[in-house]
């Protein structure tokens, strides 16, 4: 592209621009990429942006057979092909395709279908935990590619205590950040206890305004966590706190004793939810 058109988009408040010290303009790189995603550009030179220079290359893999982009990024993943996973996953992003649909797309059926190998032995052990790790690095690079919003909403949440799963709070986390979120991501395996210390401070520069749980395994082993669940939730409706639940087993828990909140069973829906409650809070 040229100067003259970087000046005019610049101009017409298309593309946001701040002024150093001289006088120059310059151009954030997560501002960029959401202009080029806005206007379905191609990359001629992506490593500019601090992209891959491999982003939308061909892997070494005869993916034309395959049926659909999703099941494409299932072969890459299940092959261990990291970079090619990267570059098509990234390429997608590009094009503009949110967050809350690769994740429910290419994400959610690779993972749906390799978390079924873990029973066939080491082989397929090997396959679900190398794909997991490169997961997490794309959706880590992911939500590093959104443009970091320092005004807006905070928002804090994580998966319960005896649930492992690290990819959706990575994903969880980065859909509400490229939705202008301010969002801090507790993990993993946490307590309620640590979820009570991170929402109900007294100081108003930490408490949230949007708190998040990730529930996608209930552990057996501890049959009072769903009562503490509940019990944080009515909390949170007391406080006037905004609490989602989501996840593969949280409509498992009785939320009859506080039907206000919502509990969402993918990211497009949960992505929906965020841009509605944005939308009132503006």
């Amino acid at each position: 592209m040229s100067e003259s058109s970087l000046k005019r988009w610049t101009d017409r408040g298309l593309l946001q621009v701040s002024r150093t010290a001289g006088g120059h303009r310059r151009i954030d790189r997560n501002e960029a990429i959401r202009f080029v995603r806005a206007r379905k550009m191609s990359l001629v030179r992506p490593e500019i942006l601090g992209l891959p220079g491999s982003v939308a290359a061909n892997p070494e893999i005869d993916l034309t057979t395959l049926e659909n982009p999703d099941e494409a990024f299932l072969e890459l993943m299940r092959r261990g092909h990291d970079l090619g996973a990267r570059n098509h996953l990234f390429q997608r992003f590009l094009d503009g395709e949110t967050i809350a649909a690769l994740a429910d797309g290419p994400i959610r059926e690779s993972f749906d279908r390799i978390g079924e190998l873990w029973h066939h032995g080491p082989e397929g052990i090997l396959i679900e935990h190398r794909a997991t790790e490169i997961c997490v690095g794309l959706v880590i690079e992911l939500s590093k590619m959104v443009r970091n919003d320092r005004a807006g909403p905070r928002a804090i949440g994580g998966a319960i205590s005896g649930d492992e799963y690290k990819l959706p709070p990575l994903l969880t986390t980065a859909v509400l950040q490229e939705h202008g979120f301010r969002a801090v991501n507790l993990g993993p395996n946490t307590p309620i206890e640590v979820f009570e210390l991170a929402c109900f401070t007294d100081d108003p520069e930490q408490r949230p305004d949007f708190v998040w749980m990730s529930i996608n395994d209930l552990p057996p082993e501890a049959p009072g966590l769903s009562s503490q669940v509940i019990d944080f939730a009515a909390r949170c409706v007391e406080e006037n706190l905004t609490l989602v639940v989501g996840g593969r087993t949280a409509r498992e828990l009785d939320f009859d004793r506080v039907p206000s909140i919502p509990v969402h069973g993918s990211m497009t829906e949960f992505a929906a939810f965020v841009e509605g409650w944005n939308a009132e809070r503006n």
